[in-house]
């Protein structure tokens, strides 16, 4: 939207003088599309370069110097320069049409890229719109006006202003502080107001370069005018909160302001039209999950267990499990087979007992007048002597309520949207499928997983994908548009380089002022002594060094003076190379040695200019030893031989420093440090504390002493240009403050800083600090996203105050009513509450809460909230690591450019270490080599020694197997037949197959005599005689160890071997008595399950993923060498902030408890909660269920709550504690976990390169097939198969070739899937009859039409077309369906109910038909369809890895007692180990992460004093082995293998991107070599016949029908080529495009027929739009009517 086009020659004019304006103006467009270039704020005109201009700081060094020499004062040069610039521009070329008359004249006008008159009489130079475009432009080259910071700081204080609201006081505004704010509310809103009028004064209000032009100014006016309409509303005194809730989008004003964030935000607006086509096939799924619930479970989930009729004694109709009935007990009716009956009511407990009186007893003693139970102490039932009430609860009824205060439910098709956007979050969506399968069936969990498969694994996964490849694409776009920028800017300046290290560019920037700072005080001194301007004394000599680029160290190490310097002539500029690097050093062993000396400092400068920069800091030294220098020729004084050994004693240490050997003793100190920490825990001894404080002060002497050493060696300069030496300084400093600080008894908080010593050691690992690059490199864009999500965050939170503020409130046990913790009563806890949702954690019980305390619609802005925040905004995050990775992965640089800027020490590793011990320098090779060479030679000895003494016989046996049998041995020869036989692998694999089902029938339940145990152990004996047998073959035939293709050469036959060996050692173990070796026996038993494994080798697809998961094994290592880092940093501060502090007491009445002493005095129990902070191990478990953002708002809860050591906790007792969690979840969680998905992406590409060469070139093959079958299909001159027809099977055949047909079709599908809808629980009758008799319509329409294609396309062509068997399919369902409900209302036959509820479950199919219209979503779909190969294999890795852990489970888990007296917290009568089946779904629910943690806090419970450990179903080893077990499953389920799903659909979106644009290079050759063909008389012909017989338009078939298609080539003219409307026989019947057939033929040029082509796209487009508009239109309407009624 740049005006450059129109302005013409004013543009040209004012470039000669400015840098380009134009350019500017069209690099700020391209790279911030969609805000219009005539904005006041976003535009440039053309005195205002734009904010992505890089000035070069070369040529404003150079001005500054010769402003310094000159004495010319800046001020007036820079007035100088200005009056030069303003030029005058002749007039914009649009405004001819306003006046003839300017033709000949020029008039002049000062802004030519504003409109020249806006309100029809005000220029720009008329005086209102003069003054308001000065308030906007900038007239100076700055980049913000004061304007700009003004408007800038006024959002700022008007986010302070909303942030201080407070819900629960300011209801009716009477507070003084209300008043205040309501005041700068006003002053704020007049002042937005002021601006918008400024700026529509200043550009105008409508037209493309006007106020409205720009999308942000829209933006701006809408909350303007909401404003307007709130004030005026309250004048009338109406309150509307909706339109006062509008302020909060006022914070969005910064986007605006804030370019990067602007450039993040078009990107994502870029990804829209894309994440459209997601988000319609979310639709999709949304309406075909939603109405197969509501058929399927409308109004089940009200079931409660009612009384038994005319029972009067108890007040509650039906049972509840407990007091507010949040999780209720829904039973299943006697037409269902749900899970629960009303029998399954568990009975009444008193005291922990179960009552056992009944009603006869009541009844009896109420006879006799004393109370229905026998009470102890006047009120308390005694225990067991009660009447257990629950037995009576014996009806299944349908009652009234749902369960979560209504929210719950699948009574209509907005509940049923709402529950299956929660179970697509993977939030809470266990508890509804437990509901849902007690009140209906158990095979309902198929529903869910699916749902979760096709909804969570594939559609989320595609918004990622979508907004990643989109991420990448622009920003490519936008980095060559910097570099062309950077090429005006011609300069081997930093800021010109790439932007690569930060810390250089500080630090020269640094060096910079500090040099200037120097040139002017030495200027201040010079004429404060008298002496003339650019005074250098007698260090001329030094100066013409300064020119030759000479690093400062040699000025640093001044030895005695070298005679080359002593002459000024070589120093000429004129020369600019004469005293080179080998010229200084043959006549000066000093200049030798310090020059050698600079290759080995710090980075190696490539960039001349940097060094010249830096050179400038010793500028001081230099001016005296200059003098000194020049006076020292004669004799040895004291001074110099000082020098001498001062020079030589850094050399030394020169050499210290840089050995390896120094820098392998800081590592093992930093390691024993790190191990010092994590040593303390709650309760430690005394002694243990002291030595801890005394390796404290050794540790930090140490370091001090690597500092000061290194200070030394490399002088202060070298040692601040590299930034690991400045971390390692800054924690010295720290560490010695604190421990002069302990010795006074303060600042504590300096204790945590040491922990930062442990990122140390990244030093030492080059591969590490390889993902820490990519990590630094990727911090401009993190930074910009973190503001982004600040400023979300910020804007929801507010809203969220203003709707739900103070409506969140719970009752307590004791009756009080207190606020929920997640509540929006005040900023912070909406902050907190806001950043939970986005995490996923506990979500759905704000919703609850936010539905039952508003209204059901309230459900809308935790839906808007998630889908902005969590697909949206935090796969921009993804988005942003992966294309760092990809970048970093395609540059594909060699860890040395990293290594030459990040560490001294590796420089002498990685290179021929310079030894610079005096004047010699000796290269050796690099250690790494010296371990293998060792081995290697040790090898070679052992095996020579052992040649003596080979017996003969070992050698000329060499080709034979084991030593045994010869390669002619028969026995040898049948084993390798065995082998090669086809069905050999098949065989083994139907064995390993049985195999996996005998290890799936185990349980520990199982008794021992019986006939089960029995035969598990004859088949394990069996299998493992056939895997005996299996192994043995092979190694007859293959050999054991000698040679190429022997058994154990391959890993996949060790493991094979391995798993063999320790099924023949189980055996042998129970056999000799397994009674007494229970633990061994148990540990054979587990390996056991190992056996599935085997499947790997044998299927080739599987061992691919395998291996390509095996190859990205290290770079995921270093992944999660990071996690570890920040894991133990994390881990050790919990450990300090939060030891002892997670105990609390438990018993009836706590609340005037304060500590431990008090709890055991009231014989209360003392206990700790199962994730503390004791120890680094219970640290590390905390932190890990953290990061996985399951259950980690409990934990929070804790921390805030805690007080000190045992003391009890109180309610948010100290919120800072809040910073803790919440950067642990930044850093950790968003940040370092999600490498993983850009680690794994990066490494699935690498691997499959390989294989890229192999797919191009089948690709280019069946390219080529193709191309022939076209070329042949175009030529083939035969005539269209409806040639034959007759009149009125022509006409059909023209109207289902139609186009419009199509769109008709589409649209009864529509009003279809919204009539099914509209079906609801108890819905009236009338709405029921009328639905049916629409279905009636709709079926008859789609067999009428299906009818009518079969008579036009005659049976095998019809049959040919998928979507016509889909038709038909969808008929024949239709009509069973209407069928069996009228034999069942007429009653001639009983049939079951379901049968019928499945048919119209199956109606549902007419949606797919819509699919054939939606092009864009059939696109997404074909991609995942693509990938479904791939991610089969990985499914049946799934698979795999759940079968192991599912056989585990039930080996450790499956004797877990889950009842009344042992309560669980994750596990339930529906989630547990007890049998395989059970443990597969338990599986399912951890890798989807809904409460997992609850489930691994079950298995960690520790076994009850004073009974066995058997009938409790605890094992004392469960401590250790549960974390090991849920903590691996955990990481390679949810954080590994999903992250393969999304590197496999970005794989395939990019390739089916690249197909879809060979395809259409494809068509354009052909028809571009068919238009020299000249075939237009022949097809003149055909369209004739066709013409004759019909004077129908005739479609194309797009679904894939026989393509017999006569396509017409076009006449080459001498205008080019012109292009002839082809022919299209409707093959498989729908039409896809429309061919025209007339008698004559019809001629398109090329651009129309592009323009044909982009008009049919935009209008597929805004038809599916339309849809989705009408559809929602009536929704809404239809609620209303509901609500009405």
């Amino acid at each position: 939207m740049t005006s450059e086009e129109e302005e013409g020659p004013s543009v040209a004019t004012s470039t000669a003088t400015t840098p380009s304006a134009a350019a500017i103006s069209r690099v700020t467009t391209a790279i911030a599309r969609g805000d219009s270039s005539d904005d006041a704020v976003t535009s440039s005109s053309p005195r205002r370069p734009s904010p992505y201009h890089l000035p070069c700081p070369e040529e404003k060094e150079e001005k500054e110097e010769e402003i310094e020499e000159e004495g010319i004062i800046q001020e007036e040069r820079i007035e100088k320069e200005e009056e030069e610039e303003v030029v005058e521009c002749e007039r914009d070329d649009e405004d001819d049409e306003d006046d003839g008359s300017s033709d000949t004249s020029v008039l002049v006008v000062p802004y030519p890229e504003l409109v020249p008159v806006v309100f029809f009489c005000l220029k720009q130079t008329t005086c209102p719109r003069s003054w308001c475009i000065r308030m906007s432009f900038s007239l100076t080259n700055d980049v913000s006006t004061w304007f700009e910071r003004v408007s800038m700081m006024v959002i700022l204080l008007n986010c302070v202003t909303l942030g201080m609201y407070q819900p629960c006081e300011n209801i009716d505004c009477s507070s003084d502080r209300c008043q205040i704010l309501q005041a700068f509310d006003a002053f704020i809103y007049i002042f937005f107001a002021l601006e918008m009028v400024v700026k529509m004064v200043a550009l105008g209000i409508f037209g493309r370069r006007c106020y409205l032009g720009d999308t942000w100014n829209r933006l701006d006016f809408f909350i303007v005018m909401a404003g307007m309409v709130e004030y005026s509303l309250d004048l009338q005194n109406i309150n509307f909160t909706a339109i006062r809730t509008v302020r909060v989008l006022r914070p969005l004003k910064a986007i605006n302001r804030v370019p990067s964030m602007r450039i993040l935000v078009n990107l994502l607006l870029d990804t829209l039209p894309m994440l459209g086509n997601v988000l319609l096939l979310c639709f999709f799924v949304f309406f075909i999950f939603g109405i197969i619930g509501v058929q399927l479970w409308a109004g089940l989930l009200r079931n409660r267990c009612y009384l038994e009729e005319n029972f009067t004694l108890l007040p509650r109709p039906y049972y509840m499990a407990d007091e507010d009935d949040e999780r209720p007990f829904i039973c299943s009716l006697p037409v269902d087979n749900g899970i629960m009956s009303c029998s399954d009511v568990p009975a009444r407990r008193e005291g922990g007992k179960a009552c056992c009186l009944d009603k006869e007893d009541a009844l009896y003693r109420q006879s006799l007048g004393l109370s229905p139970e026998p009470l102890a102490n006047g009120s308390v039932s005694v225990a067991g002597l009660c009447v257990n009430w629950n037995q009576y609860y014996t009806r299944c009824h349908t009652g009234h309520s749902n369960p979560h205060k209504g929210a719950i439910n699948f009574d209509n098709i907005a509940y049923a949207w709402i529950v299956i956007f929660q179970v697509i979050t993977l939030e809470g969506w266990v508890e509804i499928m437990y509901y849902v399968m007690d009140a209906h069936s158990f095979y309902n969990f198929i529903y869910f997983i699916l749902l979760i498969i096709v909804g969570s694994f594939f559609m989320i996964n595609l918004c990622l994908v979508v907004i990643a490849t989109q991420f990448s694409e622009t920003k490519q776009r936008e980095h060559q548009l910097m570099q062309e920028q950077r090429a005006q800017c011609s300069s081997s300046s930093t800021l010109a380089s790439e932007p690569g290290d930060c810390y250089e560019e500080l630090f020269q920037l640094v060096c910079h002022v500090l040099r200037k700072a120097k040139r002017q005080t030495v200027a201040l001194f010079n004429t404060l002594r008298g002496k003339p301007r650019g005074f250098r004394g007698s260090n001329v000599w030094l100066h013409g060094l300064y020119t030759h680029h000479l690093t400062p160290s040699i000025f640093t190490i001044s030895g005695p003076p070298c005679p080359h310097h002593n002459k000024p002539d070589h120093a000429s500029p004129a020369e600019p190379m004469a005293l080179s690097a080998t010229s200084a050093s043959d006549g000066c062993p000093q200049c030798a040695a310090a020059l050698s000396l600079t290759d080995g400092v710090g980075p190696v400068r490539s960039v001349a200019s940097e060094e010249a920069e830096e050179g400038a800091v010793e500028e001081t030294d230099r001016e005296g030893k200059g003098q000194d220098n020049s006076g020292s020729h004669g004799g040895c004084n004291p001074r110099k031989q000082c020098k001498e050994l001062w020079y030589q004693m850094r050399m030394k240490l020169w050499g210290i420093v840089e050995s390896k050997y120094f820098n392998r003793g800081i590592m093992i100190a930093i390691l024993i440090n790190t191990i010092s920490m994590g040593i303390e825990h709650h309760e430690q001894p005394e002694e243990l504390t002291n030595v801890l404080e005394i390796c404290n002060i050794v540790f930090t002497s140490m370091f001090s002493l690597e500092m000061i050493l290194k200070l030394t060696a490399f002088g202060s300069f070298n040692y601040l240009r590299n930034p690991y030496n400045v971390f390692d300084g800054i924690i010295v400093i720290i560490s010695v403050c604190e421990i002069v600080g302990q010795s006074d008894g303060g600042l504590s908080v300096l204790r945590t800083f040491r922990l930062l010593r442990v990122l140390k050691l990244v030093r030492f690992m080059p591969a590490l600090r390889r993902q820490l690059v990519v990590l630094m490199k990727t911090m401009d864009n993190v930074a910009t996203f973190c503001m982004l999500l600040m400023l979300f965050i910020f804007i929801f939170s507010i809203l969220g105050m203003h709707i739900f503020g103070c409506k969140f409130s719970l009752k307590t046990e004791t009756g009080d009513t207190v606020p929920d913790r997640k509540n929006f009563d005040s900023l912070l806890w909406a902050i907190v509450t806001v950043f939970q949702i986005l995490t996923q954690e506990d979500w759905n019980v704000v919703l609850y809460n936010g539905m039952a305390a508003t209204s059901p619609l309230a459900a809308l802005y935790f839906v808007a909230l998630m889908t902005f925040g969590n697909y949206v905004l935090f796969n921009l995050l993804v988005a942003i690591l992966v294309e760092g990775f990809q970048a970093e992965g395609d540059a594909n640089r060699s860890y040395s450019d990293d290594d030459h800027s990040s560490s001294n020490f590796d420089e002498s590793e990685k290179h021929d270490s310079i030894k610079l011990s005096g004047k010699l320098t000796t290269c050796f090779l690099p250690n790494l080599l010296f371990p293998s060479c060792l081995l290697q030679s040790l090898c070679f000895r052992v095996q020579k020694m052992m040649e003596v003494y080979k017996p003969d016989w070992c050698e000329t046996r060499e080709e034979w197997s084991v030593y045994l049998f010869s390669p002619q041995n028969k026995f040898r020869l049948l084993c390798q037949s065995i082998i090669a036989h086809k069905l050999f692998d098949y065989v083994v694999l139907a064995f390993i197959f049985l195999n996996c089902i005998t290890v799936a029938l185990e349980r520990p339940k199982i008794l021992q005599g019986s006939l089960e145990r029995l035969f598990l152990t004859i088949s394990n004996y069996i299998f493992t005689a056939i895997f005996v047998a299996e192994m043995t073959v092979k190694v007859v035939s293959m050999g054991l160890y000698l040679g190429e293709t022997a058994y154990l050469r391959s890993s996949w036959n060790i493991l094979d071997g391995f798993l063999v060996f320790v099924s023949l050692i189980d055996i042998v173990v129970s056999m000799a008595g397994g009674a007494k070796i229970l633990g061994v026996l148990r540990v054979l038993r587990l390996l056991r399950t190992l056996r599935p494994l085997r499947v790997i080798s044998r299927a080739p697809g599987l061992k691919l993923v395998v291996e390509t998961l095996i190859t990205s094994l290290k770079p995921i290592g270093n992944i999660v060498l990071i996690c570890c880092a920040f894991f133990i940093i994390f881990g050790i501060l919990g450990v300090q902030l939060f030891k002892g502090k997670f105990y609390y007491c438990v018993g009836f009445d706590v609340k005037n408890i304060t500590n431990k002493s008090d709890c055991l005095a009231a014989n209360y129990r003392w206990i700790h909660h199962k994730y503390n902070f004791d120890n680094l191990g219970q640290a590390l478990m905390s932190l890990f269920v953290l990061a996985s953002k399951d259950g980690w708002v409990n934990i929070m809860y804790h921390g805030l709550d805690a007080v000190g050591i045992d003391q009890q906790p109180v309610t948010n007792n100290n919120p800072w504690m809040l910073l803790y969690f919440i950067s642990f979840l930044l850093i950790v969680s968003f940040f370092v976990l999600n490498m993983f998905v850009g680690v794994v992406v990066e490494n699935f590409h690498k691997c499959r390169q390989h294989q890229e060469v192999e797919e191009a070139r089948r690709r280019e093959e069946k390219r080529q097939r193709r191309m022939e079958k076209k070329r042949r299909s175009k030529r083939a001159q035969k005539l269209p198969y409806y040639a034959s027809y007759g009149r009125a099977r022509l006409a059909i055949h023209a109207l289902c070739t139609s186009h419009y047909l199509d769109l008709v079709i589409t649209f009864i599908i529509c009003i279809n899937v919204i009539t099914m809808s509209l079906e609801h629980y108890s819905q009236p009758q009338s709405l029921e009859t009328a639905l049916k008799y629409c279905n009636y319509f709709f079926t008859s329409t789609f067999v009428i039409e299906a009818s009518l294609k079969l008579v036009a396309f005659g049976f095998r062509r019809f049959f040919k077309d998928r979507w016509n068997q889909l038709d038909l399919a969808i008929v024949l369902l239709s009509v069973m369906g209407i069928t069996l409900e009228e034999i069942e209302i007429n009653a001639s036959l009983p049939i079951n109910p379901t049968i019928i509820r499945i048919m119209r479950v199956l109606r549902i199919a007419r949606v797919l038909k819509l699919l054939k219209m939606a092009t864009g979503m059939r696109a997404l779909l074909d991609t995942v369809v693509q990938a479904l190969p791939q991610v089969g294999n990985l499914g049946l890795l799934f698979m795999l890895l759940f079968f192991i852990y599912a056989a585990l489970g039930v080996e450790l888990f499956g004797e877990l007692v889950c009842n009344a007296d042992y309560p669980c917290e994750g596990m339930s009568r529906h989630a547990t180990f007890e049998n395989f089946g059970m443990a597969f779904l338990t599986l399912f629910q951890v890798s989807t992460g809904d409460n997992w943690n609850g489930i691994m806090k079950d298995t960690l419970r520790e076994c009850p004093p004073g009974r066995p450990g058997t009938d409790y179903g605890c094992h004392a080893g469960l401590q250790f082995i549960s974390p090991m077990y849920f903590v691996s499953f955990v990481l390679t389920a949810q954080f590994v293998l999903i992250n393969v799903v999304v590197a496999v659909l970005m794989k395939h979106l990019d390739d089916s991107n690249k197909e879809a644009q060979e395809d259409a290079e494809m068509d354009a050759e052909i028809e571009l070599e068919l238009a020299q063909g000249g075939l237009c008389c022949m097809m003149g012909g055909i369209g004739a016949i066709a013409g004759a017989t019909a004077g129908a338009a005739s479609g194309a078939n797009m679904g894939g029908g026989v393509s017999g298609a006569i396509t017409a080539g076009a006449v080459g003219g001498p205008s080019g080529v012109v292009m002839m409307a082809p022919l299209r026989d409707g093959g498989g019947g729908s039409a896809g495009h429309e061919g025209h057939t007339n008698h004559r033929c019809r001629l398109y040029s090329p651009a129309q027929v592009r323009g044909l082509s982009d008009f049919q796209n935009n209008y597929s487009w805004y038809r599916e739009w339309g849809r989705v508009f009408l559809f929602f239109f009536l929704l809404f309407h239809w609620n209303h009517i509901q609500i009405s009624q």
